[in-house]
């Protein structure tokens, strides 16, 4: 091939690349200005719908036996499984309920179906009736125990792990726009950090060890500790993963 078709084919797929990059963005805008939840699922169902997802969902988790009050609720699922759901209770069982409660990172129906008891497995086979054959589910951790997840649903979907990246960060906005339309919010409720706990998590968000951190910061290993423990009670977050996460999501450190 000659030099000029090879500068002319990568210059054609950096521009691709490019136009792609900005419908995505186009995308991104468009959830943030939605006024209203309706506008807002619109705009992230017509992409999902392009790879086979053409149903979803963007709910809070339950904490326990029930749901939040005032709960975050908006499903697009056919409308007889809904009332079969709600009549057999599902939601106590749901092994995509449970998962997302303690995952941070997006998992497949067919991974939360992994091991469950026969209650939870009732749960997906029953889905299937309804043409739910498989999903995709992003899990959403806030402060004071806040648990959501988005999910899309189908039958023959697209599994690209690109994919899979644009509807998380999709997922994402989608569930804080709804969040902000409804009247609710995290910020009310976002911990404060004392100057310490902040830094070190920010030196935690960096991926540096306690060790690191106590060196950097000119203070003991076991101060560290203390400070990020801390830091970690104030979030109700089970692991430091889950602390960065919904740090980031909040605005408090820069991913």
């Amino acid at each position: 091939m000659a030099k000029s078709a090879k500068r002319w084919t990568i210059g054609a797929g950096i521009e691709r690349a490019g136009q792609g990059l900005n419908r995505f963005l186009d995308m991104v805008d468009s959830i943030g200005a939605a006024e209203t939840a309706e506008s807002c699922f619109d705009v992230v169902t017509r992409f999902a719908t392009d790879h086979g997802f053409v149903h979803g969902a963007c709910m809070e988790v339950p904490r326990g036996t029930q749901m939040p009050d005032q709960a975050l609720m908006m499903v697009r699922m056919p409308e007889a499984w809904v009332e079969h759901y709600i009549a057999n209770d599902f939601a106590l069982v749901d092994p995509v309920f449970r998962r997302a409660a303690t995952e941070l990172n997006p998992f497949t129906w067919a991974n939360a179906a992994r091991g469950v008891r026969p209650a939870g497995r009732r749960v997906m086979q029953e889905a299937r009736a309804f043409g739910l054959h498989t999903g995709l589910t992003i899990p959403i951790h806030g402060p004071k125990g806040y648990r959501a997840e988005v999910t899309f649903a189908g039958g023959q979907v697209d599994d690209d792990p690109r994919l899979i990246h644009k509807l998380r960060y999709l997922g994402l906005g989608l569930h804080d726009r709804l969040l902000a339309l409804s009247g609710r919010g995290l910020g009310e409720e976002v911990p404060k950090l004392t100057p310490r706990e902040h830094e070190c998590l920010h030196w935690v968000a960096a991926g540096k060890s306690d060790w690191a951190i106590s060196q950097i910061l000119s203070i003991s290993e076991t101060t560290v500790h203390w400070h990020v423990e801390g830091a970690k009670r104030k979030f109700s977050a089970s692991t430091r993963m889950q602390l960065v996460v919904t740090a980031i999501r909040l605005g408090l450190i820069q991913p």
